[in-house]
């Protein structure tokens, strides 16, 4: 049984702008005061959980994410390119908050449910993101058994690798909107396992398991 330990970053400045969905990469990509503050406080927490490796997204909410917990895990983070977050068009943070709303991924795809790898200037098609996510399932299921590893990852990647989990290939782009239904936070922290068994005499399930659902570090029971 593999087990992987999935945490979205901390509040980042533009999670915490309150209209637009996206600002700029150069003044959005980076952690709010409060997003430190959930990073240490998710450093904390995990501290007794038994990770073996500390793996992160490239883009700096991660990385500013990785730090304490890299310091308080004692661990070195390697970074992983492919588990950043879904890449809109080009020149999406410099729209306004009516355009980003009306261009954003989950409206794009589901608009042609019958091309997964249709995607605008810029930006990744429903199959680009799928294949980053299989892609690290791949690497977790070739690690030993005995290695439990932490991604510090990003929303959308998360909800990809649940719904791929969970539907495999009738996971399709028409449901793209339908993944805001299934609601992400600032470091929370998702667990799956892959041949996981509900019963010792039960046999291995197929896949990847979601064990817990971006639940709080701090608020997990130690």
């Amino acid at each position: 049984m593999t087990r992987v330990l999935l945490l979205r970053h901390g509040e980042s400045l533009s999670n915490a702008d309150p209209k637009a969905i996206a600002l700029p990469t150069e003044s959005g990509d980076r952690l709010s005061e409060v997003g430190r503050e959930q990073a240490r406080a998710a450093a904390d927490a995990l501290k007794g959980a038994g990770v073996t490796r500390l793996l992160s997204s490239p883009m700096r909410r991660a990385a500013e994410t990785a730090e304490p917990l890299s310091e308080v895990l004692q661990l070195p983070v390697t970074v992983l390119p492919y588990v950043h977050e879904l890449r809109e068009t080009t020149g999406y943070g410099e729209l306004s908050p009516e355009e980003q709303k009306l261009r954003r991924w989950s409206a794009r795809m589901s608009a042609y449910p019958d091309d997964p790898d249709r995607a605008d200037e810029g930006a990744e098609s429903f199959n680009d993101v799928r294949r980053r996510v299989r892609r690290l399932k791949r690497e977790l299921e070739s690690q030993p058994a005995e290695e439990k590893a932490l991604v510090v990852t990003h929303g959308i990647f998360s909800r990809f690798f649940f719904f791929d989990s969970l539907l495999g290939e009738e996971f399709e782009p028409r449901m793209a909107p339908g993944l805001w239904n299934l609601r992400t936070r600032n470091c929370g922290l998702s667990v799956f396992e892959h041949g996981e068994r509900w019963h010792p005499a039960d046999a291995a399930t197929s896949g990847w398991t979601c064990i817990t659902w971006m639940a709080q570090p701090w608020d997990l029971p130690r």
